[in-house]
């Protein structure tokens, strides 16, 4: 079983194996589109970041529960769903599983819009968690049946952009509808003219996942590659058998996940933060800084995404068999400076400069987490195991991520600017531990590699 971490096509593949893929333009449409969703999903669970202050006057909240919305609550039912989602992403049709979790979480975006109190809001959030839960098992098992391996590192680098592009266009989007409602632009409108700004900012775009969730049925199912012949009649392997192939691998898994997990937990603690922090440090408004700080995030996180993977590709393609993890961590120490630098700023235009810069730096780790998570793992298991890689980052990354800092900055430190000090001091301590484990998991993935070659 751990030979076919690999698969049928090897460490480099061959011509004969991509034949088993589809060709053409179908495949790079459904790339497209599901890179698509994962944009919508970031973009509906960040929308509180550019309105915290609002939505903490107008529940009477503090910072530690606003991370609570942005963290626990969105992560409690999505650690429960995720791992029967893997299991159905590898069992049943997953067009139609993926689906009907959109329009459910688009659903739950609606009702985040219209909540009246934080129970409430926290209750909506949960289930935005559920239907969430669903997309990456169902996304990456559909991108693994889409392209060979040694063509799977640039569309991963493409869908892997969607965190960084969705958790800008939170900013830019959240911030330009609550301007737009709060200077009256939603007067006259039934319903949601009578509600808050922060309100219609939240229900907009579950409006649009609605329709984008409905538009899935227009692609076609992935033929899933290297089935298991059990597979064919519906009884593929076991999340038993999913474990047991991790646990053969024990080591290498640990590396990956808990190297992912802490970068998670440190850039998710100041990308929560950046807007608040900015408005609290500078007297900016919500919809100044937003825009603004979304806009500059969403065109460098991009352009420095698909530059890692397009490096990744050239000096792989080149011999170097390191390169997926060599160019992310050189990426990753750079960033700690503009990180810092950002949060130490004088004036604005240092502070959108380092914002700039380190959303440049900011996306190797995912595309070689992921490259190296689809490399090691079979895939009548890629669903579920997929769903536990999520479930670690969600629920300890992105979860912890945001309370710790709001914690340290309430509670230890304290003050208006308490937030500022809290991740000047955690990230990069932090950072310092993720990329420790990624030298480490560069060796422990030489040595995989090798024992699959021979």
């Amino acid at each position: 079983m751990v030979g076919m971490a690999i698969g049928r096509a090897g460490a480099g593949g061959d011509a004969a194996d991509d034949a088993a893929y589809p060709r053409g333009a179908r495949p790079w449409f459904l790339l497209s589109y599901l890179t698509l969703l994962f944009v919508l999903s970031f973009i509906d669970r960040n929308m509180m970041r550019s309105m915290v202050d609002p939505i903490r006057a107008s529940l009477g909240i503090s910072d530690v529960q606003i991370a609570l919305l942005e963290g626990a609550a969105f992560a409690t039912l999505y650690s429960i769903a995720i791992i029967p989602m893997g299991f159905a992403a590898d069992r049943f049709n997953r067009r139609t599983v993926l689906g009907a979790a959109v329009v459910g979480w688009s659903g739950m975006t609606m009702l985040s819009g219209f909540a009246s109190s934080y129970r409430m809001l926290f209750v909506s959030r949960m289930g935005l968690g559920v239907g969430e839960a669903a997309l990456q098992p169902c996304a990456m098992s559909m991108i693994r049946d889409s392209f060979p391996p040694r063509r799977r590192a640039w569309p991963l680098a493409v869908y892997t952009t969607a965190p960084l592009v969705g958790s800008a266009l939170a900013l830019v989007i959240g911030g330009a509808l609550y301007g737009f409602a709060k200077s009256g632009g939603t007067r006259g409108i039934p319903i949601l003219g009578g509600i808050e700004p922060w309100q219609f900012a939240m229900v907009v775009p579950g409006l649009v996942g609605l329709c984008l969730g409905l538009a899935i049925f227009l692609f076609r199912e992935p033929r899933r590659v290297e089935a298991a012949a059990s597979d064919s009649a519906g009884q593929g392997p076991g999340f038993r058998d999913s474990l047991r192939h991790m646990r053969g691998n024990a080591g290498l898994y640990f590396l990956l996940f808990s190297a992912m997990i802490l970068w998670s937990l440190a850039n998710t603690g100041w990308s929560a933060w950046l807007a608040p922090a900015i408005e609290r440090q500078h007297g900016l408004p919500p919809e100044v800084v937003g825009p603004t700080a979304g806009t500059i995030a969403l065109i460098c996180s991009a352009i420095g995404s698909l530059g890692a993977g397009f490096l990744i590709d050239r000096r792989a393609l080149a011999g170097d068999r390191d390169a997926v993890l060599k160019i992310s961590i050189g990426l990753q120490v750079l960033q700690i400076v503009p990180v810092i630098g950002m949060f130490l700023a004088q004036g604005t235009t240092g502070v959108w400069i380092c914002l700039a810069l380190a959303n440049l730096l900011i996306g190797s780790m995912p595309v070689a987490a992921f490259s190296i998570l689809t490399e090691i793992t079979p895939g009548h298991h890629i669903g579920k195991i997929v769903a536990l890689f999520n479930l670690g980052q969600n629920f300890l990354g992105q979860t912890i991520g945001s309370a710790v800092f709001a914690f340290v900055g309430e509670e230890v430190i304290g003050g208006r600017l308490g937030i500022v000090w809290a991740i000047v001091a955690c990230y990069p301590v932090i950072m310092a531990v993720s990329l420790g484990l990624s030298v480490m998991l560069m060796r422990a993935r030489r040595r995989f590699l090798a024992t699959q070659a021979g």
